[in-house]
């Protein structure tokens, strides 16, 4: 089970390799008597993700024989790209990238450019997850895992850590779930350092796996999606682990769906100043749908990310100014 002091540690072990990002109030959100505050890993260095932290925690306790064999990993992008980084940092080989086909394209060019070897295998990433960890069986690889190794998690919870630091009297933590390793790390470490803050997660509204499962007090590895979504990294099944403490210690889960997201991107670009992939704006989404909720509270969501893809965007921008 994971403890406040295992994500200490791995705030220690990784602080030399990544940024304190910046905990931004929001303008639109935010007035006298509410304050919602955005964690901005949008804005850690080349990666632009939060997953770095979870990758560094792992390979930082790398055994010399681990070391010898290449990393792998299966990842419908962000994972990926921060695994290819975070070898890079360490002086490791660079690691191989098994992915889904519908992982977005500029994610792809960067695992490319920062060296990583991809290789798409299933259609959506439940496909690539039971397909990739065939492949991660049969080869010679260090497999460095976002979802299940309890090491990689702690990494996820010190962005709750970093929080805390700036807000000790913090009301609620926001994140995305989407397989449940950020929310649970992160509620892990507050159930036990700061008991008060209520842990609220946001899901799809057409992929609820998290509170699917909880309500049926049943864990299923794969969560069955088929058509189009702007929410990529957050459809799919959920981690075993994250849906045994996502039952325990996630106290609300609240959902949105794409044309919300699409407002909430449209609104943290022209008032807050900041792109962000779809993925990451589901937290504001839920903050504007929910409002009230949050009325003379202190808030603060997790902007996951910003590996965006130019030709979303572009459309976005398109749909904005018919």
């Amino acid at each position: 089970m994971l403890k406040a002091i295992d994500v200490e540690k791995a705030y220690q072990r990784i602080k030399p390799y990544i940024t304190k990002t910046r905990l931004e109030k929001s303008v639109l959100l935010s007035d006298d008597k509410t304050w919602v505050y955005m964690k901005m890993e949008n804005e850690q260095p080349v990666v632009r993700s939060y997953k770095i932290r979870g990758v560094l925690a792992k390979l930082t306790l790398l055994t010399e024989e681990e070391k010898k064999r290449t990393t792998a990993a299966i990842s419908s992008g962000n994972h990926g790209v921060s695994l290819c980084y975070g070898t890079s940092l360490l002086g490791l080989r660079p690691p191989v990238i098994f992915a889904p086909h519908t992982t977005p394209k500029p994610k792809q060019e960067k695992i490319a450019k920062l060296g990583g070897e991809l290789r798409f295998v299933g259609e959506n990433f439940d496909q690539a997850n039971e397909i990739g960890e065939k492949l991660l069986e049969e080869g010679n690889f260090t497999k460095v895992d976002s979802r299940e190794d309890p090491l990689g998690v702690t990494g996820q919870g010190t962005l709750a850590l970093e929080i805390m630091q700036e807000v000790p009297d913090l009301d609620i933590l926001m994140a995305p779930i989407g397989s449940g390793g950020l929310i649970t790390a992160c509620a892990s470490y507050l159930k036990e350092r700061y008991p008060q803050v209520k842990i609220i997660g946001v899901e799809p509204d057409y992929c609820p796996a998290m509170s699917e499962n909880i309500e049926k007090r049943r864990w299923t590895k794969f969560f069955p999606f088929e058509g189009e979504t702007i929410l990529d990294s957050l459809v799919g099944g959920i981690a075993h682990h994250s849906y045994e403490r996502a039952s325990e210690l996630v106290d609300e889960i609240l959902f949105v769906n794409d044309e919300e997201v699409k407002e909430a991107l449209w609104d943290l670009l022209l008032k807050e100043k900041v792109v962000v992939e779809p993925d990451s704006a589901v937290c504001y989404a839920a903050l504007k749908k929910y409002k009230e909720r949050f009325n003379n509270k202190k808030t603060a969501m997790i902007i996951t990310g910003a590996n965006v893809d130019e030709d979303f965007f572009i459309k976005l921008l398109k749909e904005k100014c018919k």
